[in-house]
């Protein structure tokens, strides 16, 4: 079962938004091709609004909305399968000195959660280090308060994927000595 979608890294431009609810984090939903989201051939709804339980930035680097993954995402069954809302962003693009790429998705409620969890993280590490020598190493930790599954490529890229609570999922990978991965997660507050 294919789930990911490790998608390009297209950025879509982004400004600053309205107050964010006190219970989620500020996101820009500047322009983006899905304002108020899109639903793709298999019935994934792209959900802008989902970026909004991230910050804005981490470090100084700008997290925008990455429509190319989004739209690769929509034409898959398996993501379309397992998901009633889907949105990706990014900071900068692989080969960057710092760089991160990440999903967002709301597991859908017919969808056990426990059965549904560990697959993922298991395919979104394989997908994730495909092009960086495969996944070299597994975890899990703490950071900021959050219990995460890790994972290292043999290229040296880190994966982290974390349940947010309410079905929702987070997973990312990037490269860069600034850890953009660990400093979001401990940016993260609900």
């Amino acid at each position: 079962m294919a789930l990911l979608m490790i998608g390009g890294a297209a950025v879509a431009a982004c400004s600053p938004a309205e107050s964010p609810t006190p219970f989620a984090t500020e996101f820009p939903i500047g322009p983006t091709p899905y304002p108020s989201g899109t639903i793709g051939h298999y019935g994934l709804h792209i959900d802008p609004s989902l970026l909004g339980k991230l910050p804005r930035s981490v470090d100084a680097y700008v997290l925008q909305e990455d429509a190319l993954d989004e739209n690769q995402a929509m034409d898959n069954k398996d993501l379309a399968n397992s998901f009633d809302g889907y949105a990706a962003a990014s900071i900068g693009q692989p080969g960057d000195t710092n760089w991160l790429t990440l999903v967002i998705g709301h597991v859908k409620s017919s969808v056990t959660f426990a059965d549904f969890y560990p697959d993922w993280v298991s395919q979104y590490d394989t997908g994730a280090c495909s092009q960086a020598d495969a996944v070299a190493s597994t975890g899990q930790s703490t950071i900021g308060g959050w219990i995460v599954d890790t994972a290292t490529c043999g290229g040296g890229l880190d994966v982290y994927s974390l349940s947010l609570g309410d079905g929702l999922v987070l997973s990312m990978f990037g490269g860069g000595s600034a850890q953009l991965g660990t400093k979001l997660i401990e940016s993260i507050y609900f």
